[in-house]
Order: structure tokens, then sequence, then C-alpha cells
């Protein structure tokens, strides 16, 4: 089994809509996927029960305190993704204390960036103390119009010892319109937003974090 955890302890970066998408990818794949909801505010509950019958999509499962956690090890699934809540860093530090592989998600913001510096110390306490984990930032709602968008996405800002995928999340509705309906964007019309999901697991496979 491999943990996948969709971090940031700043709230608004887009973790349910990666979490969502990158699970249902993984389950149109052929893998056993659960989805977990560590959130309290239960977005990605709520995007599974709005669900259409007969969804093409993985189980979800809400493990949102930190002692809920340990019961992921029973879980049958090659692969369990966690969709990490905000402002939380009790639950933050028990979810990257589990984790295989780690995304950070980001906005081209000022505001993502800065906010990330909490969720890259938990990453470094778990590496300086022995353990492992394989992580990298994940731009998020990336536009090829703005200088801070295309700053981030170059990996022009990024001081952290921490990696940052060449693959990023492009700012597109069909992401917007697949959380609202309880499905993916596999479900939508919109072939780059699948790429950029298929971009981001294949990177991913590529360095053998999947």
């Amino acid at each position: 089994m491999k943990i996948v955890a969709i971090v940031n302890e700043k709230g608004g970066t887009g973790k349910s809509t990666i979490s969502t998408n990158l699970a249902t990818a993984l389950h149109r794949r052929g893998n056993k996927v659960v989805l977990v909801d560590a959130d309290p505010q239960g977005t990605v509950r709520d995007w599974r029960e709005g669900s259409p019958e007969g969804a093409n999509l993985p189980k979800v499962i809400a493990l949102d305190r930190p002692q809920m956690l340990s019961s992921i090890s029973s879980l049958d699934a090659d692969y369990v993704v966690i969709d990490g809540p905000a402002k939380a860093e009790a639950m933050a530090a028990a979810i990257v204390r589990i984790a295989h592989v780690a995304l950070l998600v980001i906005q081209p913001s000022g505001a993502d960036l800065w906010a990330s510096a909490a969720t890259v110390k938990l990453i470094r306490s778990k590496l300086d103390v022995g353990g492992s984990i394989d992580a990298a930032f994940l731009v998020n709602r990336t536009s090829g119009i703005s200088k801070l968008s295309k700053l981030v996405q170059d990996g022009g800002w990024n001081d952290y010892e921490i990696d940052q995928l060449r693959s990023t999340i492009g700012n597109r509705v069909a992401f917007a319109q697949a959380l609202t309906d309880g499905l993916s964007v596999y479900d939508k019309s919109d072939a780059q937003a699948k790429k950029d999901i298929d971009s981001v697991i294949n990177e991913m496979e590529a360095a053998k974090w999947l």
C-alpha cells in the first residue's frame, strides 16, 4: 500500500479538487484506491455523496481525527489518497508521519507561498529524524498570463529544500464543475484538464513514487 497525502495548512489551495481527481485517476488505472477525507469540513464526503448512482469513482471514508489514521493500515488498497485539512497542525503532523508521498498544493499567490512554510517544516522534521517521505510542491490553478504564475511554475520562488513537480494544474472550469457534480474531470469534456492530472500521475510514476 502506498499512502499519498495532499497537504497544505493553508485553506483554499484546491487540495480537495486535487485529491478527488488524483484518486479517480489511480482508480481508473485499475488500482484499488481509498480516498480518505481527513478534513472536518467534509468536502470530499460531500463530493462523493453528491455523485450520480453508478459513478466510476473510488471509495471514500472519513478519518478526521489523528488517532483514527491508524486504521489506514488495515485497508485493502493499493493506494490511499488523503485529503488533508487546513489549519490543523496536529492532524497535518499525523498525516505526514504516515505518508509515503506528500504533495504540497499551492496556488501562484504570495499568501500560498508564505503559508507553505508550516507544512514544509513538518516534512523536514520527519526527514531529520530518519523518516522517509517523497515530497514536492504541486502548483494548482496556474495561468500563463501573470508574471507571478510564470515565476511559480518555473520554480523561481522555491527556496525550500522540497522539490517541485514540473507538472502543474491549470485554472480550468472543469475542475470546479466536476467537484460540484460529484464527479471527476474524467467525466467532463475538457481534455486538457484530464492531461493535467495524468501528467502529475505519470511524473510521480517516473520518479518511482507510485
